[in-house]
């Protein structure tokens, strides 16, 4: 049995991803003590200049200068929007991989952001779309069958007038004990 932090490391479950399926803000942040071009892109549950003014006042922050937002953008899922960009903009990335400050033109940026989290969102809503259609038709015996027409008339002349206007009939799925008494019995 292997002990060795290598292979407990690759043995491990990986950890879920931050922000994934969350609603959130992708933004772009620039420092005035960094040179032109150069950009932190982030995501956040809050709005992108919100989290300027938090790294403003961080007291551990390594970089002198403030930070200004200059590009937001709403995403429904800001975790799999941040990994798209990110992967975009690999060939600008500077610094170690956690830092995420990138070189580019703000304009091409904010252009390639935008359609990569439209992107993103019209696919989610594709998804949740196909979910409540697959959740209909498993509901489909909560909904009501209609009668038949002369039963259906026979009812309605027997209802009070507020139970006319819903002449239908609610029937629940037979259950295991009914098909069982029905297979011997047949």
């Amino acid at each position: 049995m292997p002990t060795g932090y290598r292979t407990t490391l690759r043995t491990m479950p990986p950890e879920p991803k931050l922000l994934h399926g969350t609603p959130g803000t992708i933004y772009l942040l620039h420092n005035d003590s960094l040179r032109e071009g150069v950009y932190k892109i982030g995501a956040t549950r809050r709005s992108g200049t919100a989290k300027a003014m938090e790294l403003n006042r961080d007291a551990h922050n390594m970089l002198p200068g403030n930070y200004e937002c200059v590009f937001e953008l709403h995403a429904k899922d800001c975790g799999a929007s941040l990994e798209a960009i990110c992967l975009a903009f690999s060939a600008q990335r500077l610094g170690k991989r956690h830092l995420d400050f990138f070189q580019f033109d703000l304009e091409l940026a904010s252009q390639t952001i935008l359609s990569l989290v439209g992107e993103i969102n019209s696919a989610l809503l594709e998804r949740v779309q196909v979910r409540q259609h697959y959740a209909s038709d498993q509901k489909r015996h909560l909904l009501p069958d209609l009668l038949p027409d002369s039963l259906a008339e026979q009812r309605a002349n027997n209802l009070t007038e507020p139970e006319q206007e819903t002449a239908l009939l609610f029937t629940a799925p037979t259950g295991l004990l009914q098909k069982a008494f029905q297979w011997v019995a047949a």
